[in-house]
């Protein structure tokens, strides 16, 4: 991933104030020390000129549900192809329970599940057959699918 300095600018970057983010506890310091959560610092993506996530910072706490808002246009979409390895970020890094994930993209994928918007169930597969084939995308072993 390349220099980032050029791609957010000393005013974007001080634009985020501190009063809109709520005070993390104790416990989820914790799993920020101890790599217990995922982190994403800094991340950004550009398509030519256009700059489509400007250097996203945040946590994903283990425990938690997670919700990405934002209006049409913000970055959500591109946020998660790259959190899930689709698209590849021009800068910044993420880190899940110690590891670069983009580095080991693999082997997160196994940890790491997405819920999008839209439904992603399939009209002839009853909820078992649903589940089963779930399992071996997370690379689940046949023997151990029915479990």
């Amino acid at each position: 991933m390349g220099d980032m300095s050029n791609l957010l600018s000393d005013n974007e970057s001080s634009q985020m104030d501190q009063r809109n983010f709520e005070p993390v506890s104790d416990a989820l310091k914790r799993q920020e020390e101890s790599g217990d959560c995922l982190k994403v610092r800094n991340l950004i993506k550009t398509f030519g000129p256009k700059k489509a996530v400007r250097g996203v910072s945040l946590e994903m706490y283990k425990g938690q549900i997670f919700a990405l808002l934002g209006h049409n246009g913000a970055g959500k979409t591109t946020t998660l192809s790259m959190l899930t390895g689709l698209l590849t970020p021009t800068g910044g890094k993420a880190e899940i329970f110690g590891q670069d994930m983009f580095q080991n993209m693999d082997d997160v994928r196994k940890i790491l599940g997405v819920c999008p918007q839209h439904d992603v169930l399939f009209k002839n597969l009853t909820p078992a057959e649903h589940l089963m084939i779930y399992a071996s995308f997370k690379g689940s072993k046949p023997s151990e699918i029915p479990q």
